[in-house]
């Protein structure tokens, strides 16, 4: 007899922000859990980044009820939006042929032929309260040892862990959104549980921090600097026993049809744009491609509208998912300008010029210097 559950987290869903690639990424997830029969849905935490909007919720209302028509539902509060003020609350209360299940603080719960220990992300005030102290990771294992107790309640159950936090050492992808200060605790207590696997979330780079220890990663790609890979782990529990080889557990990792995400960097001289890395157009197909443009700083150089919409044309040719065109001035240094803003009269403020254009030849210098003198007297005369 084995037992298969989903684990997956950091969906952050945002009306303004990739809705679609996200809502088909989790539409995917509900599918493919059906498709391989699993016995438990987890929802790890940041299911949006902010307060739910009306949208959000009503996606999120349509996807846990066709989640708990096919198998139990648990919800984990995270640390982003309203999670552990109510957010999560009207989800919890949705019906479907199987029940769900909301954690906002640490429980212990038994689902089905499961006994599964909840870590959430601690609000706010017990987290502060807890670095004062210095007391968060002490709390944090002694917390986790009353969980060991319960899981020796339950020799016949299958033994699973879940929560959402840092942990000391742990990689981050380095464009994930953190809110605000991070919860971390220690490694050494998750390694101690007595149980078959430990589930993390709010790390969005998929990793193993120990033989049983998970961060399953985020679903889909929250930022251009998420390279790597995304999906969500499908695992399967051969036994309730834990075996000292591994052999009771098989944790798959099964990839998300997140779009790719790929930022190009050029430069536009001399009416051309100079890319660092040429665009290969098999990798822009369906992706979201952002340009990053870098114009020089030197005077009267420009980018005009005409040739922006040209290089979106060059790109778009290659049919990706999502076009973006970011403008960057080089900056003058202070150094480079300070002759030429501080140069009195106008003979002194063309050498300025010249020696941040490039001087021309003597020859010529002296004869523009000279008509430069001839007209200055004509216009005093005038005034005169």
């Amino acid at each position: 007899m084995s037992f298969t559950f989903i684990h997956s987290g950091d969906f952050h869903i945002e009306e303004d922000h990739y809705f679609s690639d996200t809502a088909r990424c989790i539409n995917w997830l509900i599918d493919d859990g059906i498709e391989h029969q699993t016995q438990l849905f987890v929802l790890n935490g940041d299911l949006t980044t902010y307060k739910q909007t009306i949208q959000e919720r009503k996606f999120w209302v349509d996807a846990i009820i066709r989640m708990a028509d096919h198998a139990p539902v648990l919800l984990v509060a995270g640390n982003h939006g309203k999670e552990q003020e109510g957010d999560l609350y009207p989800l919890a209360k949705l019906k479907g042929r199987h029940l769900i299940f909301l954690c906002t603080e640490p429980d212990f719960l038994d689902v089905d032929d499961a006994a599964i220990a909840v870590f959430p992300y601690p609000r706010k005030v017990d987290f502060v309260s807890g670095s004062n102290n210095g007391g968060l990771a002490e709390a944090f294992g002694t917390k986790l040892e009353e969980f060991n107790q319960k899981y020796d309640d339950r020799p016949s159950a299958y033994r699973l862990f879940f929560g959402h936090f840092g942990v000391a050492g742990a990689r981050i992808s380095s464009g994930q959104p953190l809110a605000g200060r991070c919860a971390e605790y220690p490694l050494e207590p998750l390694r101690d549980l007595r149980t078959q696997y430990v589930g993390l979330s709010h790390i969005h780079l998929r990793q193993q921090l120990a033989p049983r220890v998970w961060y399953a990663g985020s679903l889909s790609r929250c930022d251009y600097s998420e390279t790597e890979a995304k999906g969500y782990h499908l695992v399967t529990l051969d036994g309730p026993d834990l075996k000292a080889d591994l052999s009771d557990i098989t944790v798959t990792f099964r990839q998300s049809p997140t779009r790719a995400m790929t930022v190009l960097e050029a430069r536009y001289e001399n009416g051309e744009f100079r890319f660092a890395r040429a665009p290969d157009p098999e990798q822009l197909k369906d992706a979201r491609v952002k340009v990053v443009v870098t114009v020089p700083s030197e005077l009267h150089s420009a980018l005009s509208r005409d040739e922006q919409e040209r290089l979106k044309a060059q790109l778009l040719a290659a049919s990706p998912g999502e076009l973006k065109v970011k403008i960057e001035h080089e900056t003058e240094e202070a150094v480079d300008t300070a002759p030429l803003t501080q140069a009195r009269s106008a003979a002194d403020k063309l050498r300025a010029y010249w020696a941040l254009r490039g001087e021309p030849e003597a020859t010529i210098q002296e004869r523009l210097l000279v008509k430069l003198a001839e007209l200055e007297t004509a216009a005093l005369s005038e005034r005169a």
